[in-house]
């Protein structure tokens, strides 16, 4: 499946994220009505009518003479009234009429202003979001969840320099470790406030009343709205995915789907995943095994030095690979777990690489080795016990840090399973894969909310049945938060899935990429000595000799500015012997990088000078074993180890003044000795054994006022009064991790240095210049080398150290 194909690097770029609506959208105040003419109208007009109808009988039936003469202006009259009160309320009526017909047309047109943001609002968030986290590949675009929206899966982008997304969330991001699993329903980020006459609902006219139905319906509908459902792996440890029966694998699918979102949107220099999985589902993960996310994490490698032929990969499928990952994995579990124990007091920060460890569901029959004893009933010879895996990783013991404490440690496991009784007892996160219910869709889209010449006063609207029946199946599930304080459950209207071919796709675009080195933020822990010079050393090919005649490192003398390790960033942490010097005091307990540094320096002024520039004294008070190697080099005038009896260190005494005798006698025939180095291990035993030894040294080396002579006083501890008056006569300290915060107050006047991480020797403090400190880490010459899962390699750090010391020298 895999090929070889050139790198590309992929830099991290400034991050642009699409506008999510925030804006508030009150309703229109709906009109107040008039109040149409009383019905006291009709009653006058009847009594009027009735009146007429009393004249008129009398005229026609009674006998009245002459008198009925008078009875016509009666009649007349109750005719004209009835009459004018008619007219009189048919103006009033159509005046109100067209009065309320106006507003309420006012009030329509601005309802459908208002939709009409509303809608694009609800389209501008559904884009932002469905853009943040669109789908990998395939979708169903006629699905309501993606309806109207503008939506490109991952599998459409370049993958290269030119695309802003691909591995765009840092750590530090909101959203880092916020994994897509499929599609939620979610209430907008915009406000719909409805004005205080929508809140107090008047009596009037039923004609308003769909109006009033159309508002209610936009509040409803519009602050809902389909986006992506997120969850955070990096907090929520372990997550488990329930599928049971056949179900699960549609569980396996959106196991699938979350790993290529975590690829796709995160460096693997952030996050690096470790796949274990039955031999049943080889053909299912072959696409993880080319990733570079899969790559076997070392933390002993940087980027920089990480071997590009290197094609180990974290992908462990069937029993035996799995077995021969998991001690590898327990390590790294353990060596994060000691890195929390040293930063807890001062560091909040998060151990990165994150590790996502993707646990598949072992349900086919051959998926797991059988028992010991089940192999021995069956007559089955019997092999290496430790290498047969007979029950779930997820229950091995390896596994149990990552699983009760990975938050903790910067580790997120994700798993498969068809029981709810088989996933790990602390999990924090379920997704059930139980909801089979469609969704009713939020909107029909392009279908406006208020249709009046359909209904005008209807009070209700309801999807129809048909509608309902159209609306496709589709796989749900059910989020459950497992912790201590209850939640509700979130609904997963669709899940996610993925097809082989994309992930195929996906697999062979990233196999190339690579994350590009940058300057850290934080410090290293490996530093290798030779990569630190301007021209790193090659020892295959190293000469010295081209190197001290190069006159790109030459200066009329030497200056004596040497690295020695990194800062924060990536800085070069430079120690100046002359500016910073000419003497200095170096303190760190047992395990602290204390030798490693003394190594690194003297190695450091080796690579950079001749031997007639730079000398080498060395005293130990002890065995010398650190030293020892350093006494072939052709800068070293003397080697004295073993120097515990008062004899000794007198002797030590008499060759020091006869060297600044020499020395003295070079200066008046005008010839400048070359800077001597003296480096003497275990000075506070040596000041034990005699009382003066400290103020006699710095006595003779200051004697003639010799600037080249440069002393460098070596000790566990500063042992009160002794270090005390060391630190009187030194100029620059090197304080790396002490026993106690006193100790590291006598030396840096702070209590710093026993802060200092355990697990990581060679870190320290330098203070030099006007009170200068800075936070180094030491570079090392016995650089430990990666162990793979093929091969683990003999060469341990003193056969390193021997061979950057066996230079083609030629006498001195």
């Amino acid at each position: 499946m895999s090929y070889q194909q050139p790198f590309v690097e992929i830099t991290r770029k400034a991050r642009i994220k699409p506008d999510i609506p925030d804006e508030a959208i009150t309703l229109p105040t709906p009109p107040v009505l008039p109040i149409p003419p009383q019905t006291t109208t009709f009653t006058i007009i009847f009594f009027s009518l009735a009146g007429m109808a009393v004249y008129g009988y009398v005229f026609t039936h009674l006998n009245t003479g002459q008198s009925s003469v008078y009875i016509w202006p009666f009649i007349a009259i109750s005719g004209f009234m009835a009459l004018s009160t008619l007219v009189t309320f048919a103006g009033q009526y159509i005046q109100v009429y067209r009065r309320s017909s106006y507003l309420l047309t006012r009030y329509q047109e601005q309802l459908q202003e208002t939709e009409a943001q509303l809608r694009l609002l609800h389209w501008r968030e559904g884009q932002a979001h469905m853009e943040l986290n669109p789908p990998l590949g395939q979708y169903d675009f006629k699905s309501p969840f993606y309806a109207q929206l503008d939506i490109k899966p991952l599998l459409q982008h370049n993958f290269d320099e030119y695309n802003m997304g691909l591995w765009a969330r840092k750590p530090e991001d909101q959203d880092f470790l916020h994994i897509r699993i499929g599609i939620e329903r979610r209430p907008s980020t915009y406000r719909v406030h409805k004005s205080e006459s929508n809140e107090i609902r008047i009596e009037q006219s039923s004609r308003i009343d769909a109006y009033h139905d159309y508002a209610r319906r936009m509040v409803t509908t519009y602050t809902q709205l389909y986006t992506p459902l997120l969850i955070p792996i990096q907090q929520q440890n372990p997550i488990a995915i329930v599928g049971p029966g056949m179900k699960l694998p549609a569980a396996r699918g959106l196991l699938h789907a979350m790993v290529s979102q975590i690829v796709y949107h995160h460096s693997p220099a952030d996050v690096r995943i470790i796949v274990l999985a039955p031999r049943s589902q080889e053909t299912a993960w072959q696409w993880a095994t080319i990733l570079p996310h899969t790559i076997l994490y070392d933390p002993r490698q940087t980027n920089e030095q990480l071997d590009e032929a290197n094609t180990i990969h974290a992908c462990a499928i069937g029993t035996g690979a799995i077995m021969e990952l998991l001690p590898i994995l327990s390590r790294e579990l353990g060596r994060r777990e000691l890195l929390l124990e040293d930063d807890r007091q001062t560091s909040q920060t998060t151990i990165l690489p994150q590790l996502v460890i993707v646990v598949d569901e072992f349900d086919a029959p051959g998926d797991l080795d059988q028992p010991m004893q089940a192999s021995i009933a069956a007559g089955i010879p019997s092999s290496n016990p430790n290498m047969r895996l007979s029950i779930s990783p997820l229950k091995r013991p390896e596994m149990a840090l990552a699983i009760s404490r990975g938050a903790a440690i910067g580790v997120s496991v994700l798993c498969t399973s068809t029981n709810p009784t088989t996933i790990p007892p602390s999990t924090r996160l379920l997704i059930d894969l139980t909801e089979e219910h469609p969704p009713r869709p939020i909107i029909e889209e392009g279908t406006p909310l208020l249709d009046l010449k359909k209904r005008k006063h209807s009070r209700a609207e309801t999807i129809p049945a048909e509608d309902q029946a159209s609306t496709p199946f589709i796989q749900q599930a059910l989020v459950r938060n497992l912790t201590d304080k209850v939640q509700p459950s979130i609904q997963c209207l669709q899940i996610d899935s993925a097809t082989r071919d994309d992930l195929r796709a996906l697999a062979l675009r990233m196999q190339s990429l690579r994350a590009a080195s940058s300057k850290r933020l934080e410090m290293r822990t490996q530093i290798d000595l030779r990569m630190l010079f301007e021209f790193p050393i090659d020892m295959a090919n190293y000469d010295p000799f081209k190197r001290w005649n190069n006159p790109l490192f030459r200066t009329p003398y030497p200056l004596l500015r040497i690295p020695i390790g990194l800062k924060i960033g990536d800085e070069m942490q430079y120690l100046d012997l002359i500016n910073d010097g000419p003497h200095g005091l170096l303190i760190g307990q047992t395990g602290s990088g204390k030798s490693e540094l003394i190594q690194t320096l003297l190695l450091s002024l080796t690579f950079t000078y001749r031997p007639t520039e730079v000398n080498f004294l060395l005293i130990d008070y002890k065995t010398g074993l650190a030293l020892a190697p350093f006494k072939r080099l052709p800068h070293t005038i003397g080697f004295l180890p073993n120097t515990s009896s008062p004899a000794l260190i007198q002797r030590f005494m008499t060759m020091l003044q006869a060297e600044i005798s020499r020395r003295e006698k070079l200066q008046q025939e005008g010839k400048r000795p070359p800077h001597l180095i003296i480096i003497i291990e275990g000075f506070t035993e040596m000041a034990k054994r005699i009382g003066t030894f400290i103020e006699e040294l710095f006595t003779i080396t200051e004697r003639g006022n010799d600037p080249d002579i440069h002393l460098l006083l070596v000790a566990q501890r500063p042992e009160g009064m002794i270090g005390t008056r060391a630190r009187d006569y030194v100029q620059y300290r090197l304080c790396l991790r002490c026993a106690s915060p006193e100790h590291s107050r006598e030396i840096l006047r702070r209590p710093d240095a026993a802060s200092l991480p355990a697990s990581i020797p060679g870190r320290g403090y330098l203070l030099h210049g006007d009170n200068q400190l800075d936070l180094f880490q030491c570079a090392r010459v016995t650089t430990p080398v990666p162990v793979t899962i093929a091969q683990e390699t003999s060469l341990d750090g003193q056969a390193q150290l021997n061979a950057l010391l066996s230079l083609p020298f030629k006498g001195k």
